[in-house]
C-alpha cells in the first residue's frame, strides 16, 4: 500500500532555484490518511531510502509522476523532522512552481511512500517506523496542522504566476515505480 502525507515548505530560494522543507514531521498524529486510526511517521524512517537514493528523490507537483520539478539536494535530520531541500528545475515550469510556492498556491508538501515496518500503537496510531520514500510532492493543503510556508520570497513574473491556474490538474492516479 502507498500512501501520501502532507508536510511543511520552510524556504523558497528563487535564486539558488530551491525549495526547503519539513518532508516528515516526527512524532504527530495526522487522520487524514486512509487508516481511521490515524498515523505517525517516527524518526528515521526514511533513512535507508536517503541513503540508498539520497540526492535522487524527484520533486513532483500534486503526486503526478508523469514529470519531476526538481530532485533532492540535502536532507537535514532534526529532533522534530526530515526536512529536504530541493533544487527546481530551470525551466518554465521550473519558474511556475517557484511562483506558486512564493504565493502559497503550494503551500505544503507530501511524501509517496510505502511502509516497510509499521505498527499500531496503543492509543490506535498507525506507526510508520520505516519506508521507502518514493517522491516528495508540493501540495496545496498540509495534512499536518503545521504544514505551511514560513518563507518565502516575492514572485517575479504575474503571467508566469497565473500559467498553473488555466488549465487545473486532474486527479493523481496512484504510481508504483518500477523499482519497488
Amino acid at each position: 500500500m502507498t500512501y501520501t502525507l502532507p508536510m511543511e515548505i520552510r524556504n523558497v530560494d528563487t535564486a539558488a532555484r530551491t525549495i526547503t522543507g519539513v518532508v516528515a514531521p516526527y512524532d504527530e498524529t495526522t487522520f487524514l490518511v486512509a487508516d481511521a486510526g490515524g498515523e505517525r511517521i517516527h524518526r528515521g524512517a526514511f533513512n535507508r531510502s536517503i541513503a540508498q537514493r539520497g540526492t535522487k528523490i524527484p520533486l513532483c507537483i500534486n503526486h503526478d509522476h508523469s514529470s519531476a520539478v526538481g530532485m533532492s539536494r540535502e536532507w537535514l535530520d532534526g529532533d522534530t523532522g526530515l526536512r529536504g531541500v530541493f533544487e527546481v528545475r530551470n525551466d518554465p515550469r521550473g519558474h511556475e512552481v517557484l511562483a506558486d510556492v512564493e504565493l502559497g498556491y503550494l503551500a505544503g508538501m507530501s511524501v509517496g511512500f510505502t511502509a516497510i515496518d509499521r505498527k499500531r500503537n496503543h492509543d490506535g496510531v498507525m506507526e510508520v517506523r520505516e519506508a521507502r520514500l518514493y517522491e516528495v510532492s508540493l501540495v496545496l493543503f498540509g495534512a499536518y496542522d503545521g504544514a505551511k510556508v514560513l518563507a518565502t520570497r516575492q514572485a517575479q513574473d504575474l503571467d508566469d504566476m497565473l500559467k498553473p491556474f488555466q488549465n487545473p490538474p486532474a486527479l493523481p492516479i496512484p504510481f508504483v515505480p518500477p523499482w519497488a
